[in-house]
Order: C-alpha cells, then structure tokens, then sequence
C-alpha cells in the first residue's frame, strides 16, 4: 500500500472514491446520500490540492485508489503561534481496511502536520461509521474528546 498526494490527473477516480464515502455513509446518516454534491466534491479535493493549509492523501494499491485522508491546519484563537491539524475525512474501500493502511493514512497526515508545525492533532469524521471510525482512532494513539453535532432549526 502506498499512501501519498492525490495527482491532478487522478481527480476522477478520486471522486468516485468519494461517492462510495458518502453513499457508505449515508447509511448511518440519509441526509449525506441527499446532500451529495459533486461540484462541491470536486471544489473540495481541489482546494485541499492547492491550499498549503489543507491536505489530501490517498492510498493506492499499484494504481488505483482505495482509500483517502484529508486534514487541515488551523492556529489557535487564543494564540496564533499554536497551530493544530485536525483530519477531517478519512475513507478506506471496505476490501482494504485493516489497522496497518488506516495507520499508513494517519502517519502520512501526522508527517505533514509536523512539516507544518502542528503542536496537536484532532481527528472527527462525519463517518461511516462513528463508534468504529472512534476506535480506530483510539487504536492509533488518540485520546478521546468531546466532539458533538447538533442540526440548527430555521422557523
């Protein structure tokens, strides 16, 4: 498995890897299946191309792709000198997830945030599925924090 930066010329595939995300993870959440985009998608893997914040990798197996990680680095609001990456996307085809290419995902992310000169990592997921994306997580050496969503009403 090699895990590295999306080319240019791969946004095609990377696109349809991102149709199985969201339709895997519109089982657990109907709304995402509703809500896909594919102008946004594309929007999405391109500005995390292109903005030295932002970061996309995927994992290959030869050529093709089967799995993905995205993170971004933001500064902290009371301190623009600590910086934190959080991973906000990751997806592997079920056919290949396993431990040791989530682990690949991660170290490649971490790496980059170091580059960076992230203090912290956070991870969070709209996921396929939250309680096993959470233990994965915590497999890979992240402590568990509050992250909660709630939708707003509009009247």
């Amino acid at each position: 498995m090699i895990v590295r930066k999306m080319r240019p010329e791969e946004i095609d595939v990377t696109i349809n890897l991102f149709r199985y995300y969201a339709n895997e993870a519109a089982n657990n959440n109907p709304e995402l299946g509703a809500e896909f985009d594919e102008d946004s998608v594309i929007e999405t893997i391109r500005t995390r191309n292109i903005h030295p914040e932002y970061v996309w990798f995927n994992a290959y197996e030869g050529t093709r792709p089967v799995g993905f990680i995205s993170a971004g680095v933001t500064q902290a609001p009371w301190n623009k000198e600590i910086l934190y990456a959080h991973i906000e996307l990751i997806y592997m085809l079920e056919s290949h997830r396993n431990m040791d290419t989530f682990r690949q995902m991660v170290d490649q992310v971490e790496q980059w945030a170091k580059n960076y000169g992230a203090q912290k990592i956070t991870a969070g997921d709209i996921g396929v599925n939250p309680d096993r994306t959470r233990k994965v997580y915590q497999h890979l050496g992240f402590n568990e924090s509050c992250f909660m969503d709630k939708d707003l009403e509009y009247v």
